[in-house]
């Protein structure tokens, strides 16, 4: 029988939770650290940096170069690609979806980038409870470029991936659907900056939404949190409540850590 979860997070030993951070260290832009850099960085002793670099290498998640340095190892590869090959986004997400839909009470959309690269795809949907509402369905396809949803995901997808859709010719979806590139772009621009996207009748008729994306160790999105809502339901009190509930739902909890481990290690 599996022992009952509880909502209190459970605290890690504290020699697990600074191999962690080591290992979290180690990204594209700084694929390779010292020693002595990682003990400064994570305010750690040099002698438990040394303890715990040396035992990660004893497993192959880290491997000293001729330079003295190290680098993620084939253990870690390897663990990162089985995980981005069974990793679900909606079951991982769940909890958190679910958390989102009980302070709104409006419909929740879980986005991931569609294999096609010019649209998202709604890997889960929690619906509204109540009777005038948004309805979405598990697997629709929408443009990337249109939708708070779809927004917040391409806003932090590399600059060619920007491009790539919104290259050739944009489909409407609705009243509000923006065609025009460059202004999409400025508002990607803002989405960026402020890490909230909004949109009014871009992808539904009669219905606004807020969204924020979950980003990886490198600040690039693999899904998007959002929230749609009939118009007729929309003031900036509510608005805010919705930004607050998506801002924290991405910021933290295991749909950002599962997330930028299989996408780091992957």
């Amino acid at each position: 029988m599996a022992r009952p979860r509880t909502t209190t997070r459970p605290e890690a030993p504290k020699v697990l939770e600074k191999a962690i951070r080591v290992l979290e260290s180690f990204s594209e832009s700084t694929p390779e650290r010292s020693e002595a850099e990682l003990a400064r960085e994570l305010s750690l002793p040099t002698t438990t940096a040394n303890r715990i670099l040396r035992g990660l290498e004893a497993y192959a998640f880290v491997v000293r170069t001729p330079s003295g340095t190290y680098r993620l190892g084939p253990a870690a590869v390897q663990l990162g690609r089985r995980a981005a090959a069974t990793f679900d986004a909606a079951v991982v997400l769940r909890p958190v979806l679910e958390r989102v839909a009980a302070r709104t009470r409006e419909l929740v959309l879980l986005a991931v980038p569609a294999s096609d690269g010019r649209h998202a795809r709604y890997a889960a949907v929690i619906d509204s409870p109540q009777r005038l509402r948004v309805t979405a369905e598990v697997g629709t396809l929408v443009p990337l470029s249109a939708g708070a949803t779809a927004k917040a995901l391409l806003a932090f997808l590399p600059a060619e991936a920007v491009e790539a859709a919104l290259a050739g010719p944009l489909e409407r979806l609705a009243a509000g659907t923006v065609l025009d590139p460059a202004a999409i772009r400025r508002d990607l621009a803002e989405i960026r900056r402020r890490g909230i996207a909004f949109s009014r009748e871009e992808t539904f008729d009669g219905a606004w939404a807020v969204a924020a994306p979950v980003l990886d160790a490198s600040s690039r999105s693999f899904a998007a949190i959002g929230v749609a809502a009939p118009i007729h339901r929309h003031s900036p009190r509510v608005e805010r409540a919705h930004v607050e509930a998506v801002r924290e739902a991405t910021a933290s909890g295991p749909g950002r850590y599962a997330l930028a481990s299989s996408a780091r290690l992957g």
